[in-house]
């Protein structure tokens, strides 16, 4: 799939009125000039300035519930009417909680596991239902974390969703394979969105967080963003199935270490 060949087609990014996925409309807006851009979240959040920025046949706005088959069959159909074609599909979406495992309520487990989980999953069917049914290929980037690999604590449905949303891409990878359709995932380590900074300024985490780094800093958005148009383009048209780990060495530095 080529992002910069001629006529109208569309990339839809879900979550995308805050952090990673504001800063993945941005980038794509920025970069591919020929694509259209349709914003899915609950929130606007900054959406609307920048849909002044780049005018109302660049950007579409829905605030639609992706957790439900019905949302998300609907972002799909609202966005190839106003978009044209459908080419890519990024899914960002996702919440935390903090609690105790065994203080968790199921409304709290919940929380999490459908916004994440469900969401994921009714995305990447409805956008691969509508490529299969157009007979063309395309590419979807689902959102994982560097969490699925060690343990949180009181942070375990956040944990257990995105190893779920692991196994979900390497699945879907591997059925859609034959239809044209590429399903991969990025797993963020920690990223400076206002959420980091503001937990960061309140004391909220700990310090030694940065060193535990071995680029010692955190990620800015849009390089996560890089790595989700990445593998949006015809660059990565033989990748498939995989998970993509960007967070400046947190995951494999595992022992202090300094230069002598």
């Amino acid at each position: 799939m080529s992002q910069t060949s001629s006529g109208h087609h569309a990339i839809i990014v879900a979550g995308g009125a805050s952090g990673i996925g504001f800063a993945t409309v941005e980038r794509l807006l920025r970069n591919w000039t020929e694509t259209k851009i349709v914003a899915v979240d609950i929130h606007q959040g900054s959406l609307g300035e920048l849909q002044k920025k780049v005018g109302e046949d660049r950007l579409l706005i829905l605030d639609s519930d992706i957790t439900s088959s019905e949302g998300s069959a609907h972002v799909i159909a609202e966005g190839a009417r106003w978009g044209g074609t459908l080419t890519g599909l990024v899914v960002t979406a996702g919440n935390s909680t903090n609690h105790a495992s065994l203080d968790l309520t199921p409304e709290q487990w919940r929380e999490v596991i459908d916004c994440h989980l469900d969401g994921h999953f009714y995305m990447n069917q409805a956008f691969a239902r509508y490529l299969v049914s157009n007979g063309s290929g395309g590419a979807i980037v689902n959102f994982s974390s560097v969490a699925h690999i060690f343990a949180w604590p009181r942070r375990l449905p956040y944990s257990v969703a995105k190893a779920g949303i692991d196994a979900l891409t390497r699945t879907l990878a591997v059925e859609w394979a034959e239809f044209g359709i590429r399903v991969n995932a990025i797993a963020p380590g920690y990223v400076n969105t206002a959420m980091v900074i503001n937990a960061q300024n309140a004391g909220y985490l700990d310090p030694s967080l940065v060193d535990m780094h071995a680029m010692k800093r955190f990620s800015e958005p849009d390089e996560i963003a890089a790595g989700v148009q990445f593998l949006l383009s015809s660059d990565a048209s033989f990748i498939t199935g995989e998970i993509l780990t960007i967070d400046g060495g947190f995951s494999v530095k595992k022992i202090p270490w300094h230069k002598p």
